[in-house]
């Protein structure tokens, strides 16, 4: 079976601030359509920096970071909602087609219908004309996404969008968030620092290091189903100790070097 097109390339990409400061050792990383990767690693390690670069908010220091989709195929959803208080979920919803319509390149009727299909995916249809403060974390979150989703794009940037929730809330939007994926066929590149979200959701798992960041693993993680049974089973807790192990191997002085990957599954019982 032929391999799926490539969506993002990274080969030999760093980041170095002003300051000096080293966010990114050289990263070599491919995602490829319909993925959804998790770059997994502690705080600070630079999975955010990696997720800009990709995004094109920033740009790498060293290396080439090339994406085979534009800006208007590429949709990027923030730690936090970043939703204007003053406005409705449909007008919050709105903002990048109207962004889009300003080119030309939607109707009135079409940016209408975008923003209703996009609060329909969400399940917030019945809130549309409702304000960011009248509603909890977990919902204005979900405006968020339907924000990202509201243009189709083909690929979603998403940097611990559930981070500041309830483990109850965080994983009911973890569920909607792969049904949302499995249906519209995204590809999805997310930033977790959570071991057990990245189990949940990933098809692929890449560890990270502490600062510099560098890649520890790259992690096949093809579990056959995702849902409640699956977080309780033995399976899904095997699939975290390996991350776990792979997590505390990059704090290691002498973990593997920048750059290197490992092809083995998550499931596999090798070290």
């Amino acid at each position: 079976m032929p391999e799926a097109p490539v969506v993002l390339h990274a080969q030999g990409v760093s980041r170095r601030y002003a300051k000096g400061v080293m966010a990114l050792s050289p990263v070599d990383l491919t995602v490829r359509e319909g993925e959804f990767v998790t770059l997994l690693g502690p705080s600070g390690c630079g999975k955010t920096t990696l997720l800009r670069l990709m995004s094109g908010l920033d740009v790498p220091t060293t290396g080439t970071l090339t994406r085979a989709v534009d800006e208007d195929d590429l949709s990027y959803v923030f730690q936090d909602a970043t939703l204007m208080p003053w406005a409705s979920v449909r007008t919050n919803v709105r903002l990048p087609v109207d962004l889009t319509r300003g080119s030309g390149k939607r109707s009135a009727a079409d940016a209408a219908q975008a923003v209703a299909t996009a609060l329909e995916r969400v399940g917030l249809s019945d809130f549309a004309d409702a304000f960011p403060r009248e509603l909890s974390g977990g919902m204005r979150m979900r405006v968020s996404i339907a924000r990202a989703l509201v243009t189709a794009p083909r690929l979603l940037l998403m940097d611990e969008p559930f981070g500041a929730l309830d483990d109850i809330t965080r994983q009911h939007l973890d569920d909607e968030l792969l049904a949302l994926a499995r249906k519209h066929r995204l590809t999805v590149v997310f930033v977790t620092h959570n071991v057990f979200e990245a189990v949940y959701l990933s098809t692929r798992v890449v560890v990270m290091s502490a600062r510099p960041g560098r890649i520890v693993e790259d992690v096949n993680n093809d579990a056959p189903m995702r849902d409640a049974a699956f977080r309780g089973s033995p399976d899904f807790a095997m699939r975290a100790a390996r991350l776990q192990a792979a997590l505390l191997k990059g704090q290691q002085p002498g973990g593997q070097q920048p750059g290197a990957l490992s092809a083995a599954g998550i499931g596999d019982t090798q070290p």
